[in-house]
């Protein structure tokens, strides 16, 4: 196959630019404004006609998916970096702790993630990923001694987005943005093995996350 000419390479270098510029913009109003924000809004914002936004994503759920697809990418090289700790208790309140004020600063994600990253089949490879590495990230911490023996990698989603939610809404006058630390603090102390009662009922069923 012949090499693409010059024009070539320079449009699809543009559009490639666009898109990257579009999911930036994006990721940045339904932060804001959650996931009713107008695609209108969004073009402008990635300094794009709505027009060549439509070009990039045919419909307003391809471009969630797509946000969802780079946010759980990031998650993934958060938990890759927290492996690498030598602290395994250390380096899952770690992990979790970002996880949470990613989440809770990021209104659009919250609502995106509760709807779309257990049921859409285009994360389903990252998701499967992440939940490797949750497995081996929890299970370090397990041997170790320092979280509770009956915490299933699954678990931990529940327990992120529970945090999270104490600040991942609308901006209420009055209310610390950062509220879910408290909460989070609260979840810590309930993953630690001193005290622990049994859990009932048991964690989701790991398929869940596993489904394509």
């Amino acid at each position: 196959m012949p090499s693409p000419s010059a024009p070539e390479r320079t449009l699809r270098a543009d559009a490639a630019r666009n898109r990257e510029r579009i999911i930036e913009a994006a990721t940045e109003v339904f932060a804001e404004q959650g996931l009713e924000a107008s695609t209108a809004e969004i073009a402008a914002r990635a300094g794009v006609g709505e027009a060549t936004l439509f070009r990039r994503f045919e419909s307003k759920d391809e471009l969630i998916v797509a946000i969802i697809e780079a946010r759980m990418a990031q998650g993934l090289h958060a938990l890759e970096e927290a492996l690498e700790r030598d602290d395994p208790g250390q380096a899952l309140e770690d992990w979790l702790e970002w996880a949470v004020g990613d989440l809770a600063g990021d209104l659009g994600f919250f609502e995106a993630a509760r709807d779309q990253c257990l049921v859409s089949p285009a994360v389903a490879e990252v998701r499967r990923e992440m939940l490797a590495r949750m497995t081996e990230l929890l299970g370090r911490a397990q041997s170790a001694g320092a979280i509770r023996s009956d915490i299933a990698p699954q678990d931990l989603s529940f327990l992120i987005s529970a945090a999270a939610s104490a600040t991942a809404k609308m901006p209420v006058p009055g209310m610390r943005a950062d509220l879910w630390r408290r909460y989070l603090g609260i979840i810590l102390d309930g993953l630690r093995p001193e005290g622990a009662t049994k859990l009932r009922p048991g964690p989701p069923p790991r398929r869940l996350f596993e489904q394509s």
